[in-house]
């Protein structure tokens, strides 16, 4: 399997991933000429893709879904309500399949977990991502995450997962009161502390690939982001230098990874 986050954090999302001849991208926050553009800037070859996975509606995930799709036509897989947000941006005859939490489906080589996450947009997932005996879990926009999912989503080979905010910067910020409790909350976005914490319960012997994504670019910076990761691991008898960490970035694909 070969994963690149070509874009990610408030202004826009987007990771490509490919297994044999099967091509996903998962949320569409980019146009059409960044898609390419960025690809081709890690020099990946594009033949086309094989479906349009969206985590959820808010415009920094879907604000390129109709350049996307206006170029490249595919599936589109999304959940009911996250379909009916976007079905304006739709060129017609889109071909969309419905999708559910904790209700898999295939996708040539890729098998997928669809996964719910506690965020203020309906029905938000995350995904586990099956394909050549490997898994990648992406979880991006939640709040919070239950023990009860840890079976699912642990010791994966890779995890792209966000960490979006340092907490001191976000309320040392000039943003209002309310959105900075609405960032801080179950409902709103994981921390640098709080994307560590879950990390440390998840990474498995299997585990080799670290991105953290969906970074703020106002509340937060790498370094702040691999110190508290370097602690927090620390804390848990972990070292973060057992594994492949990057930070996924707004204007700078990662690099293709390997699984």
């Amino acid at each position: 399997m070969e994963a690149i986050v070509l874009a990610s954090g408030s202004k826009g999302n987007a990771t490509y991933l490919k297994k044999g001849d099967t091509a996903l991208l998962i949320d569409a926050g980019i146009t059409h000429k960044a898609f390419k553009e960025r690809l081709a800037f890690r020099e990946v070859g594009f033949e086309g893709l094989d479906g349009l996975l969206l985590t959820h509606a808010h415009t920094d995930h879907t604000r390129g879904v109709k350049s996307l799709l206006n170029k490249i036509p595919t599936t589109l897989y999304a959940t009911e309500s996250t379909y009916a947000a976007v079905a304006k941006k739709l060129p017609e005859n889109i071909l969309h399949e419905e999708i559910a939490p904790d209700q898999p489906f295939t996708v040539g080589e890729f098998s997928i977990t669809p996964l719910l996450l506690s965020h203020d947009s309906k029905t938000t997932l995350g995904f586990v991502i099956e394909a050549g005996g490997k898994r990648l879990v992406y979880i991006t926009d939640t709040g919070f995450i239950p023990e009860l999912d840890y079976p699912l989503i642990g010791n994966a080979d890779m995890y792209i997962f966000e960490a979006n905010y340092d907490v001191a910067m976000l309320f040392e910020s000039d943003r209002p009161h309310y959105l900075k409790r609405r960032i801080d909350s179950v409902k709103g976005h994981l921390s640098n502390s709080d994307s560590a914490y879950y990390l440390t319960q998840l990474v498995g012997e299997r585990t080799k690939t670290l991105v953290l994504a969906h970074p703020s670019e106002e509340c937060n910076t790498k370094e702040h982001a691999l110190e508290t990761f370097a602690s927090v691991f620390e804390s848990y008898e972990l070292s973060l230098d057992d594994f492949d960490v990057e930070i996924a970035e707004q204007k700078r694909p990662t690099k293709l990874f390997k699984l």
